[in-house]
């Protein structure tokens, strides 16, 4: 496994404990000997996230992949930190349950990697939160020692929320043992429809208003490539087989001339790649903006360029992806998407294979505002030398 790292950090080598007590062992060794590391699970997303600022010793928790406690009619599962989302998913679905929300690498990643992600669902639009489902969490501060934070019960009203900093940090503030979920029934009937428009802002409105839909509209995304002049509109529709064919109908008379596909979804498979699994030549952009109209400049400067791209975004949570295929002017490309990036009051972040060399002029946010203030604090208080994940978040 290699770094995507431009600060040419290195991993020095590989752990991989077995049990909750080796797992232990090697965290105290590591950081009593002021040895930097960090933490994965199935090793999909390392490359995620900002570079590492140090060289590393990786600590490999896909061994600790048990199952400790699910008892279905509780609706709450108990997990080791390394276990697959395949057979975690797997076991859920035997009793008609699931997660709630959705995640990439179905086959590949661990649940533990992707709460430290902190994903949920590029097209999360009413749906369920990752950092809404879990209930409880055991992990290892710098002593070596192990803590709890939460429970094991869906009302538990005992102590601080603290596992809640672990989610979408990169483990930046030390390895997960073991998370509790909360878990859900698999709704009866799951239909997606795709509707074609000609333009962003009409696919943009006509998506707003299933906000009020609650969880029957859990998923929703407009997308756009180089391939069409059209913008598509995605969305899930799950409920009872009354309620969805309700909201069917409801688009058919309204929008008929504008559906492109009506289809049965898989309830087996709740996956969610897009922007996240990427061929060698391929560069992913994350872009977030408080409005989506600030979403309309990258679009048109987009029709301007000669460039292969796919283009979706989140009509809800103002952020999109832009995933653009490799060429000899990608870095005058992403220069100048920069300026609109800046003009609009965005964020961008990006992301690509091992194997593209770039140097792309990209502007750091050096900013102190009151969330990088306090997040600094905590790490402070829970990795005092910086020797976890070092550089990820901060």
């Amino acid at each position: 496994m290699q770094l995507n790292n431009q600060n040419d950090n290195k991993i020095l080598s590989n752990i991989s404990p077995s049990d909750k007590s080796e797992l232990k062992q090697a965290t105290k060794e590591l950081y009593n000997s002021k040895a930097p590391m960090s933490f994965i699970g199935g090793g999909t997303k390392i490359n995620f996230g900002n570079d590492f600022t140090k060289d590393i010793t990786l600590i490999n928790t896909s061994k600790l992949n048990n199952i400790i406690d699910y008892n279905p009619s509780d609706l709450v599962v108990t997990v080791e930190s390394g276990t697959q989302i395949r057979k975690l998913a797997d076991t859920l679905k035997a009793n008609n349950q699931f997660l709630g929300f959705r995640l990439p690498f179905y086959d590949t990643s661990t649940i533990g990697g992707s709460l430290a992600f902190g994903y949920s669902g590029t097209y999360r639009f009413n749906d369920i939160h990752l950092r809404d489902s879990v209930i409880g969490l055991e992990f290892l501060n710098h002593f070596g020692n192990y803590v709890q934070s939460g429970g094991r019960v869906v009302k538990n009203v005992s102590g601080y929320d603290v596992h809640k900093l672990f989610i979408g940090t990169y483990g930046s503030f030390g390895p997960i043992y073991s998370i509790s979920f909360k878990v859900y029934p698999i709704p009866k009937t799951q239909k997606k429809i795709e509707l074609l428009f000609d333009n962003m802002n009409d696919a943009l409105i006509f998506g707003k208003q299933f906000v009020l839909y609650n969880w029957n509209v859990p998923r929703l995304y407009v997308s756009k490539s180089d391939s069409t002049s059209k913008y598509k509109l995605g969305l899930d529709i799950v409920g009872t087989s009354s309620v969805v064919n309700q909201i069917i109908n409801s688009i058919n008379y309204d929008f008929s001339k504008n559906i492109l596909s009506t289809d049965e979804m898989l309830s087996d498979k709740y996956i969610d790649d897009f922007g996240y699994s990427l061929d060698e030549n391929e560069i992913l952009v994350k872009i977030n903006s408080y409005k989506n109209d600030f979403f309309a400049p990258i679009v048109n400067y987009l029709e301007t360029q000669k460039l292969k791209y796919d283009f979706m975004i989140n009509p809800i949570f103002g952020f999109a992806l832009l995933v653009i295929q490799d060429n000899k002017d990608l870095n005058n490309f992403i220069n100048n998407l920069e300026l609109q990036i800046i003009k609009n009051n965005m964020i961008m972040q990006i992301e690509w294979n091992n194997s593209h060399q770039h140097n792309f002029n990209l502007t750091n946010d050096n900013s102190d505002n009151i969330n990088k203030i306090l997040t600094k604090s905590f790490k402070n208080t829970y990795d005092k030398n910086n020797l976890f994940s070092p550089g990820k978040l901060l």
